[in-house]
């Protein structure tokens, strides 16, 4: 009598990834409002940054910001969720390093489709802080959902457990 195979089956696979993909959609835009925030205010202040001026920024952005974080991050946060859950759904585990470029990469991407190109991103004398900061929220927003789902993974087709 043959073995029974290990091997999940294509529904738990796809279960997986939408699972993944929700927990980006739910979590990321709020989460990127927040560092949006948090970061321009940073910039703003300068060495003047303190504590309780960013905590009242923060507070700020979750009951303003995050609400309506949805209509700039839902799709930037559903292609993430697909990376992240077609390769662990189908794939295996996405270490950090490759969580962290993947984060980079969506903020690249988040800059270069509201009309800014690569080249005038690296020379843009009038907002230098502007990149960091777009790139730091799809980072942060990323590495966040990440560390939700990263044990959420199947092994790779064909590898029986």
């Amino acid at each position: 009598m043959p073995a029974a195979s290990a091997e999940p089956t294509l529904g738990a696979r796809l279960r997986c990834l939408v699972a993944i993909v929700a927990i980006f959609l739910v979590f990321g835009p709020p989460v990127g409002a927040l560092a949006f925030m948090l970061s321009i205010a940073a910039v703003a202040m300068g060495a003047k940054t303190d504590l309780a001026s960013l905590s009242w920024i923060g507070l700020f952005a979750l009951i303003y910001a995050a609400p309506l974080s949805y209509f700039i991050g839902a799709g930037p946060a559903a292609v993430g969720g697909l990376i992240f859950g077609i390769r662990q759904a189908f794939f295996g585990p996405v270490i950090w390093p490759v969580a962290a470029l993947i984060g980079i990469g969506l903020g690249i991407c988040v800059l270069v489709m509201s009309g800014h190109s690569l080249p005038s991103m690296l020379t843009d004398a009038e907002q230098p802080e502007y990149v960091p900061v777009m790139v730091a929220t799809c980072l942060a927003a990323t590495m966040a959902c990440w560390a939700i789902v990263r044990r959420w993974h199947l092994p790779p087709r064909g590898v029986k457990g």
